[in-house]
Formats: C-alpha cells, sequence, structure tokens
C-alpha cells in the first residue's frame, strides 16, 4: 500500500463529504459505501473477503459493524459505523464495553470522517486509551493518512500496533520519503494463483459472462455484476458495467498510475479508457470522467456494445480473465 495512494483515497472522501454531505448525513448505509468501505479498502481491510472483514459481527449484548480479522480469524479491532455527522462520544462506553465481554483488544467508531480507536484491556480512563482521533474533512490528507496507518492491517493485525512518527519523516529527505512510501510502507501481495489464470466462473441460471454479453439498443441491464472475488453489485446503466470493474481493479492494486494509460482500439478515434490524466490522446477532455484514485482516471463515455468491449479489454490489460465477470439482467 503506497502511502500516496492513500492520500489519493482520502482526498477523495474529502470531495464527497464535502459535495454529498447533506446526502450522507441522512443515512448510515450511505456513509458506509461512500466513505468507510473506501478508506477500510484502501488500508487492507477488504470488506467483501470474509477472511478479512467480517460485517455484523456477533458480540454479547448485540453485534458490531465490522470485526477487522487477524490471520487466526480472531477479531483484531471491533469498529461500529454511523451515519456522518452522529456524535461518537455517546457510543464510546458501549462499544468498549462489546469489545471487552468479547475479547476484542481494540475498539473503533467512525462517522465517515471522524474515526477513533480505543485500546480496550487497559486500566486507564476512557479518554486515555483512544489511540487514534482524525478528522479527514479538517486535516491536510497527508496528515491523516499518516495517522491512519494504525489501522493498516499489517500494523492493526499485528497486535501492537504503533503510530506513524511524522517528524522523523519530516526530517529525511525528498528522496527517502518516496523510498519510504513505496518501498518500507507496502504490503507484500499473497502468493494467489494469477486472476488471468482463472477458469471461466460457473454461470447459474439468469447469469451470463461479461464475454457474451450483447447488450440490446434500448434496454438497460437493472441486475448485478459479479466481480471475481463472488462480490456483487447493483447496476442500472451499461455505464456502470465498467464503472465498477474500474473501481474494483483498483481497489485490487491492478489499475495503478504506471499502469493505467490504456487506448481502446475498439474505437475508431483510439480514444483512452483510462489515462493518468483526464483527457484523450488529441488532448480532447475525458466526456465523462471518473477518478478512480490519485491521477488514475476513467472515461465512461461509451456506447452500450463499446462498453462492453471496453471493460473486457480493461480487464485483460490488467491480468483478468474476463470470463470470471458474470451480468444478471432483468428480463
Amino acid at each position: 500500500m503506497p502511502l500516496d495512494d492513500l492520500t489519493g483515497v482520502i482526498e477523495t472522501l474529502q470531495q464527497r463529504i464535502e459535495k454529498h454531505g447533506a446526502s450522507l448525513r441522512e443515512n448510515e448505509t450511505r456513509t458506509r459505501l461512500a466513505l468507510i468501505d473506501p478508506l477500510l479498502q484502501a488500508l487492507g481491510w477488504n470488506v467483501a473477503d470474509p477472511a478479512l472483514v467480517m460485517p455484523e459481527y456477533a458480540v454479547r449484548g448485540g453485534r458490531v459493524d465490522y470485526a477487522l480479522l487477524r490471520p487466526d480469524g480472531k477479531p483484531a479491532a471491533a469498529v461500529e459505523a454511523k451515519r456522518l455527522g452522529e456524535s461518537l462520544e455517546s457510543h464510546w462506553i458501549q462499544m468498549v464495553s462489546y469489545a471487552n465481554t468479547s475479547g476484542i483488544p481494540y475498539a473503533g467508531l467512525t462517522d465517515g470522517n471522524q474515526w477513533e480507536l480505543y485500546e480496550v484491556f487497559t486500566e486507564k480512563p476512557l479518554e486515555e486509551r483512544c489511540r487514534l482521533r482524525v478528522s479527514i474533512a479538517d486535516a491536510p490528507a497527508h496528515q491523516s493518512a499518516l495517522e491512519l496507518l494504525l489501522l493498516w492491517r499489517p500494523n492493526l493485525a499485528s497486535g501492537r500496533p504503533t503510530e506513524a512518527n511524522e517528524p522523523i519523516l519530516a526530517a529525511v529527505t525528498e528522496r527517502e520519503i518516496v523510498h519510504i512510501a513505496t518501498h518500507t510502507i507496502v504490503e507484500q501481495p499473497a502468493s494467489a494463483p494469477a486472476l488471468a489464470l482463472l477458469p471461466p466462473t460457473p454461470v447459474a441460471p439468469g447469469w451470463v459472462r461479461l464475454t457474451d454479453v450483447k447488450p440490446e439498443k434500448g434496454k438497460k441491464p437493472q441486475g448485478y455484476i459479479r466481480l471475481p472475488n463472488r462480490e456483487e453489485q447493483a447496476i442500472v446503466d451499461w455505464v456502470d458495467v465498467i464503472a465498477t470493474i474500474g473501481e474494483w481493479l483498483y481497489s485490487e492494486q491492478r489499475l495503478r498510475h504506471d499502469n493505467c494509460t490504456l487506448a481502446n482500439s475498439n474505437s475508431s478515434r483510439a480514444q483512452h479508457i483510462t489515462h493518468t490524466q483526464p483527457s484523450h490522446k488529441s488532448g480532447r477532455e475525458f466526456r465523462h470522467p471518473a477518478e478512480l484514485g490519485r491521477n488514475v482516471f476513467m472515461e465512461k463515455s461509451w456506447q452500450p456494445t463499446d462498453m462492453i468491449k471496453t471493460a473486457v479489454k480493461l480487464l485483460q490489460h490488467c491480468g483478468v480473465n474476463p470470463a470470471t465477470v458474470l451480468i444478471q439482467t432483468a428480463p
């Protein structure tokens, strides 16, 4: 996990809070999808992977929204989510109590903007147990990134999480900072089989492989997309297909700043599918850009037929067999 990638995610979240804050303050689910899940993902906690995160985890006396799991399957921390703007202070005691009675060493609270983490098993007043308190909207993104490294999966799952030392980072040279960001603070990928080698996903009734999808003029999908990790997301337009695939590829670090310059040969003008800036080879700006991360942009403006071909090419470019992606459309 390069540190600048985490900073880029935080910058995106800052923009969402500013632009969509009113809507997010109305609903916890919206807050989780727009703010909380993306940050957990950036910190190495893939919320769709039950080996890493267990949603709605049962504790004595209730349930918590997330249990962040250690390699042995036991919770490293329990995290409770609230809608944006909801006071966290009134939930401190209950959350720490939940973790205490369930043997969980750390308890977290967040409204997507405010993030707090408490030590559970220590003989101190509650306020002194607080290891993390950060407000994404009120601090520079790089500062929040450094503080939030306390929640980085290899750090928190170790059972002995330590804070990043900003003064030390500030004292070293720029070249050393780049080395720290791109090498020291990097989670080594697991030795999993390449997704490009995975066989086509078995097709259940009502589903079709992405490679076999043939959009009909004037007909929208209004169904679901199933990604290679078995995660499913709703789609109501063909643009949702490529948008979902792009976001997933970026979250899995298969689409990055160093490999995102990709032109679409299926288009007569060889327009960029993804690029380090929201513009095509000709210099013309993307018509419907999507910022997937820091300096990673996607063009979402394609005809439905080209949309599928473009999504297939993007998956292949990132080393993923497109036949492992399924689409379910309304009858």
